[in-house]
């Protein structure tokens, strides 16, 4: 059911009302959501306002609503009194005088039972997710997750398509008997990409973790642009997106020969969804050799390759791409107006809270599978692609120095299944226990280097384990940090935002910066809704990483001693 009425704001209050909803209680929100309050609208009227103030129209659903029991909380109480300087009350309670409106019409409802929510198909290497935003708030809702698994079999190591976008549909269908899911943003990994015939696949999608696409490697280094153009190092694997596409023109030739489009990863799903094909800078602009980050236009090399050709028109990231599919929509049960939003390349999301910040510059860590290290409004200067450093390129076309390495990764295969405690890492710490990089060979700035462990011949318990996998993360990311043009201020976004051992160690270690954790679970998520819904009221909220003063002067022995071990591999 649908509630409406009006109330009397005092002359010259509307500011100091919208600020105390802007910041508007966590517990008085609990209490509204406990009583299935939920669409919640209060709109002001200040063009009809006169000497006694301003109207508020407010309008919310609620089923089976007990008034008498929201009133008489405590928490409505204190509000109303917190409230009761700025509007007209009821003498005795602090009430607002609210006069109930009766409706009189309705046109085109569509399923108001349901929240309104933007969903966000968030494809990472290791995970996938469909992430639940309210539409109004930002708010998470609800997250549906699976493994993200690659097909190993001929013709090479690839995507499976088939079986993702099967749980794409089945999960959305199970979604949608409870949400109103508006529009749908996507966010994915990047490296990869999809060679269209038509409406179908060329060839699979190849994963970029598969050695082969080394076979034409001296052929393809003569070809490719110098890192001065491109800012992109040369990768192993296929991570160099122009490589995969170098090997699959040269083993798949008559294969190739048919492509008539290429889609970056997100826009493959995009036009999945929506049937429109677009291109996009943050993908093209990610270590591919087929961008210049700082002209803004395919890269030298990719026009003589002709690819150039196949790509779509550049859409702005975020921009609107149509709507769901007629047919797919009436598959999945979702409303023929949902409206599909242009991809973002994942470590790019995590930057859109922060690049519209009134801020010089700032760096941003974005942990999952990679530990991707970005500063916005950075300096190129201090770029070494020795160190698998790059341009990457932000949401709104600008060249973003960047550092990386598979912090996710390393950690999993580090780590154990028990979690480490503090003392833990004080027992790594004051055996001089140490994790050499590196422990993946996708990149970093030690990807040509073998990783070990100096154990000092003793056998660690479970909990040590993952000590020693907290305090190796926490090292690269430092040692990443100072090659990097980096900002005083410094966010982790992801999971390593939760991970309290490598935010205390971070923050011991960089006195010279202050060290905050997101506390937005989203991560990438968030930063994809927030492109497509700019209305969305993420606030970004941060907590400030403290050092423990017992460990650091261990720390500072330790951290010295891998120091010089790391240097040494680095010759």
């Amino acid at each position: 059911m649908r509630y409406a009425s009006v109330m009397y704001l005092h002359k010259g209050c509307e500011a100091e009302y919208k600020r105390h909803h802007d910041t508007l209680w966590p517990e008085l929100a609990e209490h509204l959501k406990r009583h299935g309050i939920h669409n919640y609208y209060i709109h002001l009227d200040d063009a009809n306002s006169d000497q006694n103030g301003s109207r508020l129209y407010a309008t919310f659903d609620a089923d089976d609503l007990d008034a008498e029991a929201l009133a008489d909380h405590p928490v409505m109480q204190r509000w109303w009194e917190y409230m009761a300087d700025i509007m007209e009350t009821k003498t005795s309670s602090f009430e607002p005088v609210a006069d109930a409106l009766q409706e009189v019409f309705r046109f085109n409802v569509l399923q108001p039972d349901k929240t309104r929510v933007v969903a966000v198909l968030d494809i990472g290497k290791t995970n996938i997710k469909i992430c639940l935003m309210d539409g109004q708030t930002g708010t998470l809702l609800q997250i549906e997750k699976r493994v993200n698994e690659v097909l190993d079999k001929p013709p090479y190591p690839h995507v499976d398509v088939e079986s993702i976008w099967q749980w794409i549909k089945n999960t959305l269908a199970m979604l949608a008997q409870r949400y109103f899911i508006s529009s749908i943003a996507i966010t994915t990994h990047g490296a990869t990409i999809a060679c269209m015939q038509g409406d179908k696949l060329a060839l699979p999608i190849l994963d970029y973790e598969y050695d082969g696409v080394a076979e034409y490697k001296d052929e393809y280094d003569a070809l490719r642009p110098g890192f001065s153009e491109s800012f992109s190092p040369r990768l192993p694997q296929g991570l160099n997106l122009g490589a995969q596409l170098f090997w699959q023109q040269k083993c798949f030739t008559d294969a190739f020969s048919k492509v008539d489009s290429l889609l970056l990863y997100p826009q493959y799903w995009g036009y999945k969804l929506s049937g429109n094909k677009a291109a996009e800078v943050t993908s093209l602009g990610c270590h591919t050799d087929l961008w210049n980050p700082t002209s803004c236009q395919f890269s030298s090399f990719c026009e003589q390759q002709t690819w150039a050709d196949y790509f779509p028109d550049v859409m702005e990231s975020g921009a609107k791409l149509g709507t769901i599919l007629p047919d797919l929509a009436k598959e999945i049960g979702l409303p023929a107006s949902c409206v599909i939003f242009n991809g973002i390349h994942d470590s790019n999301a995590s930057l859109v809270p922060y690049i519209g910040q009134p801020m010089e510059k700032l760096t941003v860590v974005s942990s999952g599978t990679w530990t991707v290290i970005a500063t916005i409004n950075g300096s190129l200067d201090s770029l070494q692609e020795s160190k698998d450093m790059l341009a990457n390129v932000d949401a709104l076309g600008r060249a973003t120095p960047t550092i990386r390495f598979m912090g996710g990764r390393e950690w999993e295969l580090l780590r154990s299944d028990s979690k480490a405690a503090l003392s833990d890492v004080s027992f790594i710490l004051e055996h001089g226990i140490l994790a050499l990089p590196a422990f993946s060979k996708g990149g970093g700035p030690f990807a040509h280097c073998e990783g070990r462990i100096i154990d000092r011949g003793m056998e660690l318990s479970a909990a040590q384990q993952s000590a020693l996998a907290d305090v190796y993360v926490a090292l690269m990311t430092d040692y990443c940090l100072n090659l990097m043009d980096t900002s005083y201020t410094v966010i982790v976004e992801g999971a390593f935002s939760n991970n309290i051992n490598f935010l205390t160690l971070l923050a011991c270690m960089r006195s010279q910066n202050e060290i905050y954790a997101s506390r937005d679970v989203t991560g990438t998520s968030g930063g994809a809704a927030l492109l497509s819904n700019k209305s969305l009221k993420l606030k970004g909220r941060l907590s400030l990483a403290l050092c423990d003063a017992q460990i650091k002067p261990l720390l500072n022995l330790y951290r010295q001693q891998w120091r010089d071990l790391v240097g040494e591999l680095s010759l």
